[in-house]
């Protein structure tokens, strides 16, 4: 993010310093953060740490159970390889390298499709009004949107609503993402409550791709993965697997 210029340069300006520097934010004396301000950083906070926690295990289970899928990502990242760094033999991935990969990106989603961060979105009525399937709701009510469950819905996503397939994501010639509305993909909710950390948690799980090139990952024999009753979907017993690398267990 740009900040004021300094001697013809452009000085950098960190997303804290934009927001305190905002007299948007400030209360009317220009002198303490507002409410708004105070809760716009914890929105930030808990987007990047809970969220993103809890779906990097369920991308690496979901990649490590489906070995098809594997070999599509390491296919893209071949060209990435070519010119990414590497230390000891274990190849590293910046962030701007891996942005445009479209089947990794499609591997994120459909594991976030199937095992949402948010598996209950929760909203408040602020006036009358009548849902689009005919159901009146009141100021003051809460209404709940079953995020997991719709995303499991074979009338919003096909038959194969249950299976791990990248594949739904992409266009006919698999060379980008298909248009999905924000409303049916509801990982980074939607409209004006819109995540604010939606690009960060993505490059953040896109970083995966160094674990996908460098191992092969099998879950442990034996190791029981379930879903944790949370307000966040998390691992119940977290995910243990087998990490090799050329042949040899790490």
């Amino acid at each position: 993010m740009a900040g004021q210029q300094t001697d013809g340069e452009v000085a950098a300006v960190d997303i804290l310093s934009h927001y305190i520097d905002d007299p948007d934010f400030l209360d009317e004396a220009g002198r303490e953060p507002t409410d708004f301000l105070l809760k716009t950083f914890i929105n930030f906070m808990v987007a990047l740490r809970d969220p993103v926690g809890a779906a990097l295990p369920w991308l690496v289970y979901n990649l490590a159970t489906h070995p098809r899928v594997v070999s599509g990502v390491r296919e893209e990242l071949v060209p990435v390889v070519s010119r990414a760094s590497s230390a000891a033999g274990t190849v590293v991935f910046e962030p701007e390298e891996l942005k445009d990969l479209v089947y990794l990106r499609a591997a994120l989603f459909e594991s976030l499709r199937l095992f949402p961060s948010g598996p209950i979105e929760r909203k408040t009525v602020i006036a009358d009004d009548v849902l689009p399937s005919g159901h009146k709701v009141h100021a003051g009510e809460t209404v709940l949107v079953p995020v997991y469950s719709k995303r499991r819905m074979e009338s919003v996503w096909g038959g194969d609503c249950r299976e791990y397939r990248p594949e739904r994501w992409l266009s006919e010639d698999g060379a980008r993402l298909r248009f999905v509305p924000s409303y049916k993909f509801l990982s980074f909710n939607t409209g004006p409550r819109s995540c604010l950390g939606k690009n960060i948690a993505v490059a953040q799980m896109m970083s995966v791709a160094a674990v996908v090139w460098n191992f092969d990952v099998e879950v442990a024999e034996g190791h029981a993965v379930e879903q944790k009753l949370s307000v966040v979907l998390q691992m119940k017993n977290g995910l243990m697997v087998k990490v090799k690398k050329t042949g040899e267990c790490v």
